[in-house]
């Protein structure tokens, strides 16, 4: 898994957008007289606050739980807060006489769910938005699918977002930025409804150290065949292996042991004495060439953890390598 870090410029776009459509849906337009309690961003150019949309039609009660400043944190929000105002607006919705936590659910997928991922987020292609923002050119679970964003004419190729707290769970937080992670079909159809939680597992958005917290390995199952494995970095805590067996990267990388696996395998030991670091070492002996430079001609990977999402199987080559060129 890759960190991708704040996302500053990202976030900001993005909420900008999200921000006002959530809340005109929920307080409608602002108006001194008729709706002294709406929204309005200020900005004349905003074609939702200035648009003659009514608002989202669900229960007042529901709709009265948020207020501006509080659907501006759902939007913006990090991870911990947003698990934060879920919990006490579902508990203050259940509390209301003839209301309960199912019904919030319900209210919840309908705005947040249904209205907003499925008819805004997507429809509306804000997916595409969003993607470019972020320019992540690699699945951020698995690091082995490009997730290039191509567009014309109505057509194109998007990443999916992954929900870190799954939407079917956590419906409030199906437009949340934070909580919105580009990822291959692969790893969001085999990651699914999932739950992952911040004290056991990674978060990409804000957990610094997730590429040195597991490393790939191998181990030899007979003199031809061998299977990729992890290997926990960490004697404090379990959080990287545990985030890698929940994202099912086992399973997702098991048929890469056979070829690309076993091509490093085969570069350092069929052929003459470390073949492998006689590449990395004397490959374009005439050339002014850097390290980083040198890996990615060769093998096709980035060498610098925060460029690993560049190129697909950075840290999983780059850790195999390191291992096979330390064997005497």
């Amino acid at each position: 898994m890759n960190y991708l870090g704040e996302q500053v410029n990202a976030l900001e776009t993005y909420s900008n957008e999200a921000v006002c459509w959530l809340a005109i849906k929920l307080k409608g337009r602002y108006n001194l007289i008729r709706n002294p309690e709406g929204h309005t961003c200020g900005e004349t150019s905003c074609k939702y606050c200035s648009s003659s949309k009514k608002r989202s039609g669900l229960e007042t009660e529901f709709c009265d739980l948020f207020s501006i400043d509080e659907i501006k944190e759902i939007i913006t929000g990090k991870p911990a807060r947003l698990i934060e105002i879920m919990d006490l607006k579902s508990r203050t919705y259940a509390a209301i006489p003839g209301r309960s936590l199912t019904e919030f659910k319900e209210q919840a997928e309908k705005l947040f769910v249904d209205s907003g991922y499925t008819n805004w987020f997507l429809n509306e292609r804000k997916n595409y938005l969003l993607a470019n923002l972020l320019n992540q050119h690699t699945c951020n679970y698995c690091n082995r699918e490009y997730i290039f964003v191509y567009e014309k004419k109505g057509k194109g190729m998007v990443p999916q977002f992954d929900h870190w707290f799954p939407k079917q769970d956590f419906p409030m937080l199906a437009l949340s930025f934070y909580n919105l992670v580009p990822s291959c079909a692969t790893c969001n159809t085999i990651k699914s409804t999932d739950n992952l939680n911040l004290s056991n597992h990674l978060h990409p958005y804000i957990d610094h150290n997730i590429a040195s917290s597991y490393s790939f390995s191998y181990l030899p199952l007979d003199i031809t065949k061998n299977q990729i494995i992890f290997k926990n970095n960490s004697f404090l805590n379990s959080k990287g292996i545990d985030t890698v067996k929940a994202l099912n990267l086992e399973l997702i990388y098991r048929g890469h042991s056979d070829k690309e696996l076993q091509d490093l395998i085969d570069l350092r030991y069929k052929y003459s004495t470390n073949y492998l670091n006689i590449l990395l070492e004397k490959m374009f002996p005439d050339i002014d060439i850097s390290k980083e430079e040198r890996y990615r001609l060769i093998f096709g990977i980035e060498l610098e953890k925060e460029n690993y999402h560049k190129r697909i199987f950075s840290k999983f080559k780059n850790d195999i390598i390191n291992e096979l060129i330390s064997i005497k």
